[in-house]
Order: C-alpha cells, then structure tokens, then sequence
C-alpha cells in the first residue's frame, strides 16, 4: 500500500509465492502449525517463518494461532481458495518445460468413492500402463462425490470421479461449475435386481411395482434415489450396505430388491432366481470426471481424462440395455484410431509459410469466434477453388519392390475386432478378407465365397471357394468361416464388430464347404456387412486358438486369407506385409507393403519432401496445398462417406425449446465453411444421408436432388433473431460445443458459428478435447445441448447414418415414434429406392423438428507417388485389397 492509501496489486502479487500458498492450504486442512509442518515435511520453526515472511510482505495477518491450533484469518482463508488453481497452473506450466527440457514430472492423483475405483479407476490405470505411460498415480478413498468434490478444490486431487443419478446428476452438475471442469464419461442404467415376479414389458419394469416389499439401500446401490424419484419412504424390513456385491448376495436370497448401475453387475454371475430388469421409465446414472480448470491442461492429467474416457460399460445381458450400448459402440468404433494432430518442431519453411501451425487448435480456440470469422475470411482469399485431382500415367505392368505408407497414426492391434478405427480397416483389409468384396462402386462381389444366394428374407447361403487358402497354406473350412463369425459377435472378443452382427440368429455349416447364416429380421444392408468394410474378417481357427484370442499383437500378428501376410508389427511403429502365393486372385504387382505409424503431420510432410513416402492416407485439408507442391507426389480427393452436422440434445434446456433449435439453424452459414474451412474439397450437405448412400436407387445428380428436397434452414440471421425473440431465451443465453482435436476444421467451422450467434445475442464457448472425451460426450445423457456429429461409413448404407442419429437409444434423445416407425419400415424394405423414400420421410420430419442440422458431407485427400497409380480408386477404394490395384505408371 502506497502513501496515498491506493492498493498496489502489482506488489501484492510479488508477495505470493506458490510454496507459502501451499503451506495455508495445509494449516488449514490439519488444524494447526506442528500438523501442517508434517504433512508437508517441514519442521515447525520453517513452517512459522515462511507464514511470518509472508505476513510482513502482505502486511496482514494470515493465521490466528493458540496454544494447541492454528486457523486461517479471513485474509488467509481467501489466500487458501485460490491456491489450488495457482498451483494447478504452476504445475501444467513446470510440466510443459519438463517435457521441452526432455525431462518427465507426470503425476495424477485421483479421488473416487471406493465403488468407483474397482470398475472404472482400476481398468483406466490398466489402459494407461498398456499404453507405456508413465504417470506416477495416487489414489485417495472418497466417503462419496461430495468428499472427491471438495478433495479438488483445496488440491488434494487432481481428478475426482463423481457420480450421480437422474435429476441429481444435471443438478450436481450445475453446482460445481465455477473454477472446476466437468468431464462427461459414460451413462450406464440403473437396474432391478429382484426375485419377486413382478410385471415387466419388455426385459423392463415400473420400479413402483417393487416399492412395497423390501429394498436393499445404502452406499452400495443406487435405490435411493429411485425411493427419492418415487416418493417412497423409508420401510422398517429395508437393508442398507455400502458395497454393490452384499446388496447382490442379500438379493439372491431373496430378501429383498436392490437397484444398481450396470457397471456393479461387471464379472457377476447371478443365480437363476435373481431377475435384472431395466427400468420404465429408464433411468441413468451419470459419471464424470471433475479437475480444476487450470490442471486440465496439465499433460499427466490430460492423459488420465483420455485413459478414462475409454471406458467401456460391461454387457448385462438386459435386452432393453444392449442395442443402444452397442450402437453407441459401433459409432466409436469408426474413430478409434484417428490421433490428435501433433503441430512441433515445424520446418523453417513451413513455419514461414503457415505460421498460424505452430499453434495448437486449443490455444486457437481461446483467440476467440472473432478471429475464426477472420481465418474464414483470409483462407477464402488465400486458397481459391480446389486444386484439380492430378492424371497418371498409364499401366507399365513392372512389379513395385516396395510401397511406404505413412498412416497419420498409430495401432496397438491389427485385429479390426479389438481396435476398429478407418484406418484400421485399411490396414487389416490387405491381409484378411471376407466372404464378399466391395468394388468400387460400393456392390456387393465375391470373396471367399465364390457365389451365394439369398434363400428369403433372413436367409444367406455362401459357397466357399475350394482354392481357397490361408496365409500359412492351410485350407480354408467352413468350420475356419463360422468360428471367426462367432468370435466377431461376441462382445469380449470382438468389441469393435459386435454391433454389426446384433441381428445375426444363427450361423451354422451346412456343407463342407457352405455356410449358411440366418437373421432375426430382415435388413437389406446385411449382405455389405460380409466383408472388410463390415464385420467379416476370416481367420483359422487352429491360429486363434493357438494364441488364445489374442491375434494382431507383435507377437501372434494376423493370419488372413489376402493376398499379403504381416511379416513384423511393431505397436505405434510400423506394418510389414508380403506378397504371398497363396492367395486365390491375381497376384499383384507389389511385393511389400510397408506401414509406418507418423502421428505428426508435420514430420510426415516433412517425409514426403525427402521422398521416403509413396502414400499417405487423410491429407490434412489444412495442409493438402503444402502436398499438393510437392514435385514427387499427387493428391487425389474423393468423396469418404463422411457426414458432419450439429445435433441438439432435446434433453438439456433450453435445447429443448424447438425456436432456440431453429435459431442456432438460421446462423449456420454451410456453404462457407465448405469453400473456406474445406477449400472446397467437401459439399454443403442437405440431408443426414450422403448421396453416395443413394447409389444403388438413384445417379448422383439425382441422390442430391432428393435429399435437397428434406426441409432446409438457411443461413439467414434475421431469421435468426426473430425465432430468438420468440424463444423461451429472447435474450439470449450461453452455451458450450466440444470440437474433437482431430478435427480442427470441425472446431474451426465452431469458432465461425460462434461468430453468428454472437451476432444475434447467443454466447456459445468453443473447447476442444481429445478425440476420447468428444467421443464419451455423444450421449443423451451428456452435459452439452448442442453438438456436433462427425460420422464415417464404410459401407455407405443410407440407413446407418440416420439410424444412429434418429433410432432407439439416439444421442439427441429424440423420442419421435412416426421416426421409429419409418426406421423400422425401412429395415424391412428391399427395394432400394422404396427404402431410400422412407428414410427421406423420416429425414423429413426431423428436419422440422430441428434435431440435426447438417454441415457438410465429406472429402479424403490421399497423396500417391507420382509413379504410383491406383485403378478404381473411390469411396469404396481401401475397404477391400486394395494394394492389388495400385501399379508403376508411366512418366
């Protein structure tokens, strides 16, 4: 404080130092001076001199001392509330230069009530040891979400995992807003455990049917908020536990009903006598991950979040509870292996030329929506119309000695059933291959069998080919067929192919060399489900069993039935692959495939110039014109089969009012964030469907024709303001969208958005996150109303896209039972353009409602040697052999 009394805050902020702030947290957690000095490792006489230092700068007094206490002033109490931040940013800081240094100083310490640390900690921890991180962990037993809750704020944690059930989750949500950010991680159901035979409809039950007979209550089980939901008092014959497993153990003796989550039945076998029931209405417990603001960002902490936004709920058997688990399942399947993009340690030319790339899309985000309209603006100008797709050369016939492809990630497994990203496909496609093909037309042609027939509506029967070999020259067999079938629905096994299957009944040998497959319904799209772009990935039997199931590791690597064999896989490093004789096609002309794993765009581009490179896969679009330059490569766009759009959680208010859904509609401006954010090298989409998914109805002018037809909402801000006005919001309200890092023209075309919606009295925040939390987040139960929906399709069938985003279980939590209706009649129709009408009626009437409203269908950009070609290249292209198509062109 000056002479003229004025506070001097620059002083005030010299005189803090993060060491005296962590000594009043400690005062204040221990009660005293002498406790306070042991739990940081001090001596009493230290800790007394570093608070009288600080006193004497701040000229205040801190602590209130007695003969056997100590406590925090006002003034020392306030110094305490803030500690935790400033030392969570110190941290995230001393890390960072830990890292740049070349040194390591990761550490995440965890708060979870103790039913949280066996089914959700444990596994995260396990990932992350898998994964080779090293990251010192701490673990501290929380009595509930309150006490992790408040382990986080004072600093004693970095991570705490909360859990809460209906009403309360969105609640507890709200409460602990300021200065702590919420991770959403997984919804699960909450379930009846019973022995009585009460009424249920459809493997579910009105939980007021149980509420007079005994309920096992307590820590351990989620009945008391459904006695809270129900009103129902406390009974005398009622039990409480603090442990899910004797609330199953007093239930299976009958003693009475416990209502648990689906992650406490993980591992459990019930006796017979012990029904699980879903609830009716269903009810979800939420479970996330609460940091401070300042330490999300520190790198151990982040990684942590990562490891636990992976969870994956365990499969209870509850019929009413599966199909919308493995949907959601299937939709993350697509994007598992696609990493963050890595912006380091750039060439002096590309840093010249892109400045802006040495940023990180996050520090991006926090430049504010202003400066995304102006990126739009400047890379308009700056880019012009798509650069034309290069020609090659003609066919020389010479065989190719090697091919490098450069996959902008990396694999841990080879196995499509264990780790099923796209690029995964592309990878596994070269060695294994199903009993159909996709041409590049995206029609169903032969495979391992040679012909097959469809006997009716659910009945296929596919003859194999009697040439037909194994990698290792062992025959194929319809036994060999039907195993690797079984082990590709069953969900332990095969997570990342389970849901294409849902439908399958029965798969049976009917010959020695047939195999015939029944379905519980009919579908249309079952036959593309067939081969590497779906769900059927052939191997012997004999090798799987002789690897126990743990096939596409370095040590068991993949034995398929293509025309290459994997000849050494080193996880996160690279693919070798081989020609092979054995292969019933025409050999190709490449004799090895090479797959290196570059996750850092810049050191892959860098590769490319120094011509190491002969393909790369997904072209950055943000970088394609630096490929684009390059004199020994080409870079081919094609259409992927991928949608981006804006979905709205109708459960989260004020979401739930269609005019504030209307508004957000009107402010989005498609056709600039496809000729800016794209360069062109997208299509302002109309529709959920793409027009490539209308192939086998209609040509292409006329798919776009008719998804045009679905009612649109244009970009008109006026028209904007006025359904605002007209809103349960007028004056308008904030908002926060999650962008996946993997994405950043997804997070770009956000910042834009939030440009216009700031223009018409909508605040919307911008956060990107990894690839692992957006994913986690694409829940009916998650914390953000409005959204964004990145899906690809490998098989581009026109019903996957809108049954995800319109059927049972969808993440906009859009109950519409004329939709239902129409998606059901639509799985029923086999007459493709039949089928495509019923879903533009449901697209329809969606589009009214103002659920999804559609961005842009995507573009891939590839980069080939310029002496390299590829025929039939497509949308379909690198779904099936596809290394049997490339050839040594003509200069």
């Amino acid at each position: 404080m000056d002479e003229s009394g004025a506070i001097d805050v620059d002083a005030l902020t010299r005189a803090l130092d993060v060491h005296s702030l962590r000594i009043l947290v400690a005062i204040d957690q221990t009660g005293s001076i002498s406790a306070a000095a042991r739990s940081l490792g001090y001596t009493q006489p230290t800790i007394t001199q570093h608070v009288q230092r600080l006193e004497a700068r701040l000229g205040a007094s801190l602590v209130a001392r007695t003969a056997r206490a100590a406590r925090l002033t006002p003034i020392g109490a306030l110094l305490a509330a803030h500690a935790p931040r400033i030392d969570a940013s110190l941290t995230a800081a001393a890390t960072e230069l830990a890292r740049l240094l070349g040194r390591r100083a990761d550490a995440a310490r965890f708060a979870a009530p103790a039913e949280a640390i066996g089914p959700m900690l444990a596994p995260a921890l396990g990932r992350l040891a898998d994964a080779g991180a090293q990251i010192e962990v701490g673990i501290t037993e929380a009595a509930d979400a309150a006490d992790a809750l408040a382990m986080i704020r004072d600093g004693r944690a970095d991570i705490a995992l909360v859990s809460a059930v209906g009403e309360r989750a969105r609640r507890s949500t709200a409460a602990r807003a300021a200065g702590l950010r919420s991770t959403f991680l997984f919804a699960e159901e909450i379930l009846a455990l019973t022995t009585l035979d009460a009424h249920a409809e459809a493997s579910r039950v009105d939980p007021s049917l149980l509420a007079a007979h005994p309920w096992i209550a307590g820590r351990g089980t989620a009945t008391d908020p459904i006695a809270e939901m129900l009103g129902r008092g406390a009974d005398a014959r009622d039990l409480a536990v603090s442990l899910p497993d004797a609330a199953i153990a007093l239930v299976a003796q009958g003693v009475g009903t416990a209502f648990l989550p689906e992650g406490a039945l993980a591992g459990v076998d019930l006796p017979e006598r012990v029904r699980t029931l879903g609830l009716l209405p269903a009810v979800t417990r939420r479970t996330s991950a609460v940091t401070l603001v300042e330490a999300a960002s520190i790198p151990a902490v982040a990684e942590a979040l990562r490891a636990l936004a992976t969870h994956r709920l365990p499969t209870t058997g509850v019929d009413a509870v599966v199909d919308a688990r493995r949907r959601s399942a299937g939709h993350r399947a697509r994007f598992v292996s696609y990493p963050a993009p890595h912006r380091t340690e750039l060439s002096p030319t590309l840093a010249e030329e892109h400045p802006d790339m040495s940023l990180t899309t996050t520090r991006l985000a926090h430049a504010g929506a202003a400066a995304a309209a102006s990126v739009l603006l400047l890379t308009a100008c700056a880019t012009g119309a798509p650069a034309p797709t290069a020609t090659v050369g003609a066919d020389t016939g010479a065989e190719i000695d090697s091919v490098t492809v450069a996959l902008p990630g990396s694999l841990s497994s080879l196995y499509v059933g264990q780790e099923a990203g796209i690029l995964n496909y592309y990878i596994a496609s070269i060695v294994q291959e199903g009993l159909v093909s996709i041409d590049a037309q995206g029609r169903v042609q032969p495979g391992l069998a040679e012909s097959w027939t469809q006997t009716d509506d659910v009945t296929y029967v596919y003859e194999l080919r009697p040439d037909a070999e194994f990698q290792d020259g062992t025959p194929v067999t319809a036994d060999d067929v039907v195993f690797s079938l079984e082990e590709a629905r069953d969900e332990k096994a095969s997570p990342g192919l389970t849901y294409y299957l849902t439908n399958v009944d029965t798969i049976e040998k009917t010959d020695d060399a047939e195999v015939t497959i029944t379905l519980k319904d009919p579908d249309p799209a079952f036959a593309a489900n067939m081969s590497t772009g779906g769900a059927a990935f052939i191997t012997s039997r004999a090798f799987w069993e002789a690897n126990d199931g743990k096939v596409g590791t370095s040590k068991s690597l993949l034995l398929g039935t293509g025309p290459y064999r994997v000849t050494e896989f080193v996880p996160d490093s690279h693919v070798t692959m081989e020609r092979v004789d054995t292969w019933w096609g025409e050999l190709p002309k490449v004799k090895e495939i090479k797959v290196t794993f570059v996750p850092d765009e810049s050191t892959r581009l860098l590769a490319a110039q120094a011509g190491d490179i002969d393909v790369a896969f997904n072209v950055p679009l943000a970088q394609s014109s630096q490929w684009e330059k390059l004199d020994s490569m080409r870079v081919d766009y094609i259409n992927d089969l991928s949608y981006v759009g804006l979905y709205f959680n109708t459960s989260v208010a004020p979401f739930d009012d269609p005019k504030v859904r209307e508004a957000i509609a009107h402010a989005v401006d498609r056709d600039a964030y496809v000729k800016s954010l794209l360069r062109g090298h997208g299509e302002a989409a109309t529709a959920i469907m793409t027009p490539e998914s209308l192939g086998k109805a209609y040509d292409a002018q006329a798919a776009r024709d008719k998804l045009a037809a679905i009612p649109q909402w244009d970009f008109d801000l006026d028209a904007a303001k006025a359904a605002l006005a007209a809103s349960t919001q007028p004056d308008g309200f904030e908002a926060e969208i999650l962008t996946p890092n993997t994405g950043p023209q997804i997070g770009s075309a956000a910042q834009a958005l939030s440009q216009s919606l700031a223009d018409i009295g909508i605040t919307l925040k911008v956060r990107e996150v990894p690839i692992e939390e957006w994913l986690a987040s694409l829940d009916a139960s998650g914390d953000h109303g409005i959204n964004v929906m990145w899906y690809f399709s490998t098989l581009g069938d026109p019903a996957e896209v809108p049954s995800y985003l319109l059927g049972a279980g969808n993440p906009a939590a859009y109950d519409n039972p004329a939709v239902t209706d129409l998606l059901t009649k639509a799985g029923a129709t086999s007459d493709p353009a039949e089928r495509v009408d019923v879903l533009i009626q449901a697209e329809t009437l969606q589009a009214k409602d103002v659920i999804n409203v559609p961005l842009w269908w995507g573009q891939s950009a590839t980069a080939f040697a310029k002496d390299l070609g590829i025929k039939d290249y497509s949308s379909f292209a690198f779904i099936s052999s596809w290394p049997t198509q490339l050839y040594r062109a003509a200069e």
